[in-house]
């Protein structure tokens, strides 16, 4: 029975990677006090790669707490999304593969005047 879940488990793990591999890409643009596109559209259960770009001079906090919490983060993209939120540094871009799940979730600066200026969105999961 041992090997048979060891060999299950070998077998698996290409199916994963490969889910991966088909990731769709989506691309967040953020500047001052502006996050493009404001409404994100994904598909519940199917992967996708997003990109963040800061086309800004100072680094940002997108902060997506709930949406972050309610997706599978590709393991290797976990530390990116600390606390709910993932930083990018002036000029940067950063990529992040995950599935998302069903829902609607807000996306907001997580600099308090950057948010109350117009650095907010939302994220729909259908």
């Amino acid at each position: 029975m041992i090997r048979f879940l060891i060999a299950a488990a070998f077998l698996a793990a290409p199916a994963a990677t490969a889910e991966w591999r088909q990731a769709r890409e989506h691309e967040l643009r953020l500047s001052s006090f502006d996050v493009q596109p404001s409404t994100l559209h994904l598909k519940a259960g199917q992967p996708v790669r997003l990109r963040f770009v800061n086309t800004g001079e100072v680094g940002y906090r997108l902060a997506a707490p709930g949406f972050f919490k309610a997706a599978r983060l590709r393991q290797r993209d976990g530390k990116a999304v600390a606390g709910g939120s993932i930083i990018i540094g002036p000029g940067e871009t950063r990529e992040i593969t995950l599935v998302p799940a069903a829902g609607r979730y807000a996306m907001r600066s997580g600099n308090l005047f950057q948010r109350l200026m117009g650095m907010r969105g939302r994220i729909i999961v259908d």
